[in-house]
């Protein structure tokens, strides 16, 4: 998965866990799995898991009331388009126009601090006739949603950090990088979803 970053002054790449500024990533990446079956059907979902959440990275943190927050789910995305070119929501390829998107790509909006952004891609054992959401998308109930489209565990999973930013981020202090993978919170990278709410 790979994000358009604003500017270009630091890898749009996400790499379980790294850091992006909320400004610099206002458009949907491109989603690219070169493990995809070219025969299969996969559903992208991307979720906030800690929505409004009472502190921030690198302090281990509680959800907040709002988590998770649905932004971003896709379906019946061509195996062989992951493997390929990767998936493009704006894209106007034959085959785009045939997927379904039930969330369009909403960017991160951060009021303070910073938010976990998991990325899940789940195999479907065929094409998927999904029913359009409706409702907020805070305390998105994924675990229906899965339910409902026998979906399973996640086939891959990712998950990126991004952080408020306001007109002088960090006090002026310019952005020297993103890669925190080392750090912290690896277990979102490992096809685990958060505790559900409901």
């Amino acid at each position: 998965m790979t994000f358009a970053v604003k500017d270009r002054h630091y890898t749009g790449t996400v790499s379980c866990g790294n850091l992006f500024l909320q400004s610099d990533i206002p458009t949907a990446p491109v989603v690219r799995w070169k493990r995809a079956d070219a025969t299969k059907f996969y559903t992208l979902m991307m979720l906030d898991l800690d929505g409004n959440a009472n502190g921030s990275w690198p302090d281990p943190v509680a959800a907040g009331e709002n988590a998770p927050v649905r932004h971003w789910i896709a379906g019946n995305i061509p195996g062989d388009l992951l493997r390929g070119t990767g998936y493009v929501e704006s894209g106007s390829d034959s085959a785009i126009k045939r997927m379904s998107v039930l969330q369009p790509y909403r960017a991160p909006h951060i009021p303070v601090v910073s938010d976990r952004y998991g990325i899940y891609l789940f195999e479907q054992t065929k094409r998927i006739d999904f029913a359009a959401l409706f409702g907020p998308i805070t305390n998105f109930d994924y675990s229906t949603f899965l339910d409902t489209y026998q979906l399973g565990d996640p086939k891959a999973s990712n998950f990126f950090v991004a952080i408020y930013t306001s007109e002088s981020p960090f006090s002026g202090k310019p952005f020297h990088g993103n890669d925190v993978s080392g750090l912290w919170h690896q277990g979102y990278g490992k096809g685990n979803l958060a505790p559900s709410h409901q």
